[in-house]
Order: C-alpha cells, then sequence, then structure tokens
C-alpha cells in the first residue's frame, strides 16, 4: 500500500484527494469515463459511479451537514471528527473489511480509498472497489428462494454474525442490500462497516431490535429465526 495525492475528474469538477492505493489497478487514478448509478445513490446515503476500463465502482460519501446551514456541525463532525482525525467512512469502510477478511468472510476487494483535502468539497470520502459481476443483491436471492433455502440463508446469515459478535463487533447497519450472493452462493459484503459490540446487555439487546427492524427481511418467522440464532450473542 501507498499513499500520494490524487487529482480526481467527476461532475464536472476537479477534486483532489490524499488516496491509499491498496492495488496497481490501470485506470483508476481518474474518475473519467463513467457512468453515474443512480439506482444504487437511491439506496444509501453516498453517489455510486462506475468505471468500465478497470471495472471499478466509487463510492463517495457526502458530509452530513452544510457548512451554510450548520457550520458548527459541519466543523466539528465532518471535518474534525472525520478529516482532521482520519476517521473518514472510507477509512472506517476498509479497517472493517480487514476485521471480515480475518475471520474468513468474503468481501469486495479494494483499489484504493481516500480523503477530499479541500474542505469545502462535500464529498469528503472516496472508497473505490472492484465491481463483481454475476452477483445478486442478497434481498433479491432470499425473494428467489424456496422455504427449505431461505431457512438455510437465515442459519448461514446468522453463522457469519456470530462469528463477528464472538470477534467483538457488530455490523453497523445490517440488512440484506449490504451483502451479494455470487454465482457460487456465497455471501459477499459489500458494506463492510463494523463497529465494536456494547459492554452493557441493554445495549446489546437494543443493537439486536434495531438489526432486525432494518435487517429487509419482510416474514416475521424468518426475522423471529435470526433472532433466536442471534440473541444468545447479544
Amino acid at each position: 500500500m501507498f499513499t500520494k495525492l490524487q487529482r480526481f475528474h467527476f461532475e464536472k469538477r476537479t477534486c483532489w484527494y490524499l488516496v491509499h492505493r491498496v492495488q496497481a489497478t490501470p485506470g483508476v487514478g481518474s474518475l473519467q469515463a463513467l457512468v453515474s448509478l443512480p439506482e444504487l445513490d437511491r439506496q444509501a446515503s453516498s453517489h455510486f459511479f462506475f468505471q468500465a476500463q478497470s471495472s471499478t465502482l466509487f463510492k463517495l460519501v457526502r458530509d452530513k451537514y452544510s457548512p451554510r446551514e450548520h457550520f458548527w456541525r459541519w466543523l466539528g463532525r465532518d471535518i474534525i471528527s472525520k478529516r482532521l482525525t482520519g476517521s473518514y467512512d472510507a477509512y472506517k469502510e476498509f479497517t472493517s473489511r480487514r476485521i471480515l477478511q480475518k475471520l474468513g468472510q468474503n468481501t469486495v476487494d479494494v483499489r484504493c480509498y481516500g480523503v477530499a483535502l479541500n474542505f469545502l468539497n462535500p464529498l469528503g470520502s472516496l472508497y473505490a472497489m472492484e465491481r463483481l459481476d454475476g452477483c445478486v443483491t442478497g434481498s433479491a436471492h432470499f425473494e428467489a428462494l424456496d422455504e427449505p433455502g431461505r431457512t438455510a440463508f437465515i442459519d448461514t446469515l446468522a453463522n457469519q454474525v456470530i462469528e463477528l459478535a464472538q470477534a467483538g463487533y457488530y455490523h453497523r447497519d445490517l440488512h440484506l442490500d449490504n451483502l451479494l450472493i455470487d454465482a457460487q452462493g456465497r455471501l459477499v459484503w459489500i458494506d463492510t462497516h463494523v463497529k465494536a459490540l456494547p459492554s452493557s446487555a441493554k445495549k446489546r439487546g437494543a443493537l439486536l431490535d434495531r438489526m432486525l427492524a432494518n435487517s429487509r427481511i419482510n416474514d416475521a418467522a424468518y426475522r423471529t429465526r435470526l433472532r433466536v440464532r442471534l440473541a444468545p450473542w447479544f
């Protein structure tokens, strides 16, 4: 891995990022010849672009606050707490991915990640990863399964979440659209933000309630099955 200042061209603008290159992939050094992916934008708080030359998916995270509307919150949370301390979204996602990798769970290869140098650039975090072909979202895969297949899927999902909990972590945003299913039927985590499990049993219980409510598993019976499997670890 190496670090460099990198200029990117996108949305008719030129922006500079301090970039940590993980893979020396040709063509990743420029956000040119990109296709915007608004269908992904609608599912997340990020902006997505695809570069066919390098088969790279770029995720750009927008600052939560506007300096014009909420200056002090923008300065404190988006600039000081994230960019200046190095705790911006792309860095957290990269370090979280390494935790999942150590557990033997499948993630997407990362090309590079970085942070905007210009504080007035609202797209402060840049994360570039391989785009996987032949995959479907967890939601689409789950809906297409029969009853035994759905039960097996819930158990597989539970096993991976339990592995993470045994290591002391949980998925910050656990739901079926934050993972893909590849051609071999394996789970591939595409949003890898994890956080340390709180020590308080009350807080862990609230986390489990929130995870199940946001899981995008519409059938109550399968949510209950997932709860039963996860409850001893939360």
